[in-house]
C-alpha cells in the first residue's frame, strides 16, 4: 500500500463550504470510479492549510489515477481552487495500526 499527500492552500475567495463541495463532487464523479484507491481524506491544519491524503493499493494505481486526471474536467475544477504547485509526496506503508 502506498500513501500520497498532496497539500495546498486554498484561493482567494474560496471558502471551506466551496472546498468540501467540490472535494465531493471530486470523490463521488472522478474517485469512486478509480481502481486502485482504498481510501481518501481531506485534512486541514489551524494555519489554513490543507490536503488531501490518497491510500492507494500501489504505485501502478497511482500512475493510473495521474494519468486519468489529465482528461477529468471534475479534477480541473477541484484543482482550480487550491493554490498548490501540484505536488505530492508519495510514501510506502511499512506497517499498519489500529
Amino acid at each position: 500500500m502506498h500513501i500520497a499527500i498532496a497539500p495546498f492552500r486554498l484561493k482567494d475567495g474560496i471558502t471551506q463550504d466551496n472546498l468540501l463541495a467540490a472535494s465531493d463532487a471530486f470523490e463521488e464523479q472522478f474517485v469512486q470510479k478509480q481502481d486502485g484507491i482504498l481510501r481518501r481524506i481531506l485534512v486541514s491544519d489551524e494555519k489554513g492549510g490543507y490536503a488531501d491524503v490518497v491510500f492507494f493499493e500501489d504505485l501502478a494505481a497511482i500512475e493510473r489515477v495521474l494519468q486519468a486526471e489529465q482528461d477529468s474536467d471534475v479534477c480541473a475544477e477541484f484543482f482550480a481552487i487550491m493554490d498548490s504547485d501540484g505536488s505530492h509526496q508519495v510514501y510506502h506503508v511499512l506497517k499498519t495500526y489500529r
